[in-house]
């Protein structure tokens, strides 16, 4: 008997190859897989898209607990504010506004150690940052300042 040369059978297969669409359930479940893994390695702390200047830091610390976050933005040319506040994305009137919101966030918190972290712009003055710091402390809600790493992308983009 004569062996086939490579490549070739002995005997010939009625299996056809499909040549149609792939199984729809499985792409699904890929899209689906991606998706998830998207959601969960995105940032953890949800920014407002109010568009501010951070001062920068070269050491890096994390915040693990409830966070909410305060803005304070540059008031708008010719105003007579010193700044603008924000919080959970709304403006508020005043510090005393905000004092309010905050005394309120305390009591309605479900965590044992609420905290607050405060994005100020570079050109608000220092005092005016620790007024905010200060109405937070006497909520009693741990205070953070936010900054950003030199020579690192911002976490998040924001349109002007």
């Amino acid at each position: 008997m004569i062996s086939p040369k490579f490549g070739e059978r002995r005997y010939r297969t009625r299996l056809k190859y499909f040549s149609g669409w792939a199984e729809l359930t499985a792409l699904a479940d890929i899209l689906f897989l991606s998706l998830l893994f998207f959601a969960l390695t995105g940032n953890s702390v949800r920014v407002s898209g109010i568009d501010i200047a951070l001062p920068q830091m070269n050491t890096r610390t994390v915040a693990s607990l409830e966070r909410f976050v305060i803005s304070l933005a540059p008031p708008a040319p010719g105003s007579d504010a010193k700044m603008n506040i924000y919080f959970r994305e709304k403006r508020c009137r005043d510090l005393d506004e905000l004092r309010q919101q905050l005394s309120q966030l305390h009591e309605k918190s479900s965590s044992n150690h609420p905290s607050v972290i405060i994005r100020a712009d570079r050109s608000i003055p220092f005092e005016e940052v620790v007024k905010v710091m200060d109405a937070a402390k006497n909520a009693q809600l741990a205070c953070f300042i936010a900054v950003e790493v030199p020579g690192e992308a911002p976490s998040a983009t924001y349109e002007k």
